[in-house]
């Protein structure tokens, strides 16, 4: 329970920083670099989904190639899976995904475009070992650029009970 309260406090916290920056004029930056970074990551929120859902090799060879090795990872329970730890259960099954609807994303670019906080709702079906689940939970996403290539490096569900 506890965990759980953590990780909507930081969903909201960081929707709520996002928003404040925003109207302080402080925030989240306009101009080419910024839009340029969010159509960036827009661009691998769509190619994302077809390959979360074919989910083994295919979505854990994503996970290493756009995650940086010591992604910060916050699921809907609370859980904070490792990096290696999660990609082997898409690897080997454990883990899959039935169904994937995500809408209503909202991006904010800072840093002179290196920084991308991605906002966005999400329903899916889940199998983890075995056990099968419908979620909806509010996602946020922190994507950096590093030497001109983009990490995720926060990945953070927050769940929606009753939504």
């Amino acid at each position: 329970m506890r965990k759980i309260l953590i990780v909507g406090l930081l969903g909201v916290s960081v929707a709520g920083y996002a928003i404040a920056q925003q109207a302080t004029g402080r925030g989240a930056e306009e101009g080419k670099a910024g839009e340029e970074a969010k159509a960036e990551i827009m661009k691998f929120e769509k190619e994302k989904v077809p390959l979360l859902l074919k989910g083994g090799d295919t979505w854990a060879s994503w996970l290493e190639k756009m995650d940086s090795k010591d992604v910060v990872m916050i699921n809907g329970d609370g859980s904070r899976p490792t990096h290696d730890g999660w990609i082997e259960k898409w690897r080997t099954g454990q883990m899959k995904q039935g169904s994937n609807h995500q809408h209503d994303h909202q991006a904010y670019a800072y840093n002179k475009g290196n920084v991308v906080v991605l906002t966005y709702i999400g329903t899916t079906l889940d199998t983890l070992d075995g056990k099968t689940t419908t979620d909806n939970s509010r996602a946020v996403d922190v994507w950096v650029k590093q030497d001109g290539t983009w990490l995720r490096v926060v990945h953070a569900n927050s769940a929606m009970t009753g939504k």
